[in-house]
């Protein structure tokens, strides 16, 4: 049998090769003491695939083999109930919405460098000047990172994507996939290792905690109403339970909506 260029044929391969093995990486929930801040830096100049360059915080989150990424965008655009932008940046529904957003976007970036030992004293001594901008701000809290932040062991929680992602070739994925969340709307997802084990426990409204032995409850807990949206619930194409959710993704990515991939970066609820 003839070979094609650049098809491999028969010989030797080393079974030492650290390729052969299967990456490993989070599941949804609780991921306790495996995972590492890999990175957390401003970047004035960085762009999605596909997409003109903006200034973001690019943040990587390691778990095994794998690497979890988001993009921490300035607020600049408002969105309402119906995803529809709002434009009038004088109505007040766009200043509640902007600062709701700013809120959450203040918040999340508090949440990681916390997690790597950064204190709330030292966040508020370096913020308690005027901030022009979001290159400054987020140049003032980058700087507060400890040496050796990125090998310091944390707990991480992932929820499920909001929406089916996309394949290379423009069709949907078939299910959703864990994914760093997006805001704090659902609660704590990355904090300092917490000592012990911690077992996953269901309350009778099907709410989500973890126990340790010695019956203490670990930050990540997450309400009914997380549970069983799309967060918390695995949406697969063709079960009857999420099929309404499927045709609306479809219907979202038709229309150019920015559909989140497993793994990328993208914009979440």
């Amino acid at each position: 049998m003839s070979q094609n260029q650049g098809m491999l044929g028969y010989g030797y391969v080393s079974d030492t090769d650290e390729s052969l093995k299967s990456k490993t990486g989070a599941k949804f929930g609780g991921n306790f003491g495996v995972a590492t801040l890999a990175k957390f830096a401003y970047n004035p100049n960085t762009a999605k695939e596909g997409q003109p360059a903006v200034e973001a915080i690019e943040v990587v989150v390691k778990v095994g083999d794998r690497e979890y990424k988001d993009w921490i965008n300035p607020v600049n655009k408002v969105f309402d109930k119906n995803n529809t932008e709002i434009t009038d940046r004088t109505s007040q529904a766009y200043i509640n919405g902007f600062n709701a957003q700013m809120i959450q976007v203040n918040a999340l970036i508090t949440h990681y460098v916390k997690a790597v030992g950064v204190t709330e004293d030292a966040l508020k001594m370096a913020l308690s000047t005027p901030v022009a901008s979001f290159g400054e701000y987020a140049t003032r809290v980058c700087s507060l990172l400890p040496l050796g932040f990125d090998q310091k062991p944390l707990d991480l929680f992932l929820e499920y994507q909001w929406n089916f992602g996309k394949k290379e070739d423009g069709s949907f994925h078939e299910k959703t996939y864990p994914t760093l969340p997006k805001n704090l709307k659902g609660g704590y997802f990355i904090v300092p290792a917490q000592p012990g084990t911690w077992v996953e426990q269901r309350g009778e409204d099907q709410s989500l905690f973890y126990v340790n032995g010695n019956q203490q409850k670990h930050p990540f807990e997450r309400d009914a109403n997380f549970m069983t949206g799309n967060k918390g619930k695995q949406q697969v194409f063709g079960q009857v339970a999420e099929s309404s959710a499927g045709a609306s993704a479809m219907s979202a990515g038709s229309a150019g909506a920015n559909v989140p991939t497993p793994g990328s970066w993208g914009a979440s609820k």
